[in-house]
């Protein structure tokens, strides 16, 4: 790709500035550098599709004031020359790790994922543009999985793929009653999250999130973080709950688990990165089909 810097600096008029690339493991959508002026340091987040650039400055409006999230500076819109990109305050602190969870980290948290949940919809869907609001949560969740289950045909073994169908044929209506519709982020983990000394500045990387139901948003720290260190989990349940109820989400788990394991690696595959920088993510991800007990 080309050196994007240069037209980014004109259009955000940041001259002088300087600019770092900020790298994570997962990170395999957007492009994020801090940018250093004199007397201040700001983030720069490259959207490069545009429905990513449109719900991250929704977001980030919508909950200013509610909970803390990263403050916009100014926008580039998309258009046929440029990706979307969002310059925003830098947060001071970093992302937490979840060696670094601990037990107020975990609860606080929880607090703020019931506080997203708070904020109820009129139907499921992409909020962005509220004529693909639906009733049917099934609706949305199931385009969804058929996107992914085809962009991993042909990659995936064929009697895993065969089971895989089944199950989400013989679970789909488990979702006729899941708690929604609310705003979810649907990325909620510890790599979204900014600490620091021991407190939540902000949770960051909207460009996912819509009008859902409230299951999904416990997702990503079952697939993630709970598989792997489940002693956060009783202070995170404990600080969700002291806002409002945590939903009977374990049921439909299974369903949401297997759609987020097809969904990364159909996207690691349409993208030609499995084996490269995606090899990680593809990883656990394919390790966790295979186990599954269909």
């Amino acid at each position: 790709m080309y050196d994007l810097i240069p037209l980014y600096k004109e259009r955000l008029e940041l001259e002088g500035a300087s600019f770092s690339p900020i790298e994570h493991d997962d990170a395999i959508v957007a492009i994020v550098y801090k940018v250093a002026l004199a007397q201040r340091e700001l983030i720069l987040k490259i959207c490069k599709p545009s429905h990513h650039f449109f719900r991250e400055i929704y977001f980030l409006k919508y909950f200013a004031g509610k909970i803390p999230v990263p403050q916009i500076v100014k926008t580039v819109q998309p258009g046929f020359d440029v990706f979307g990109a969002v310059l925003m305050d830098y947060l001071p602190g970093k992302v937490l790790k979840i060696k670094e969870f601990t037990e107020e980290l975990s609860y606080e948290m929880g607090m703020l994922l019931a506080r997203i949940h708070l904020e109820r919809a009129k139907g499921f869907g992409d909020l962005i543009q509220p004529q693909f609001l639906s009733p049917d949560p099934r609706i949305h969740f199931a385009e969804k999985f058929e996107e992914s289950f085809a962009e991993c045909k042909g990659h995936l073994p064929s009697p895993l793929m065969k089971e895989i169908q089944t199950f989400y044929v013989d679970h789909l209506d488990l979702l006729k009653s899941v708690d929604g519709p609310c705003i979810v982020h649907r990325d909620y983990r510890p790599g979204n999250v900014i600490v620091d000394h021991g407190k939540i500045k902000g949770i960051i990387d909207w460009s996912s999130g819509r009008a859902g139901f409230a299951e999904e948003d416990f997702c990503s720290m079952e697939h993630g973080e709970w598989s792997v260190h489940p002693e956060s989990k009783g202070s995170f349940l404990a600080g969700y709950a002291s806002i409002r109820p945590v939903p009977n989400y374990e049921p439909v788990m299974p369903l949401l688990r297997i759609s987020k394991a097809i969904a990364t690696i159909g996207y690691l595959v349409k993208r030609e990165i499995w084996k490269s920088s995606g090899a990680y993510l593809y990883q656990l991800n394919r390790i966790f089909l295979d186990r599954f007990e269909f």
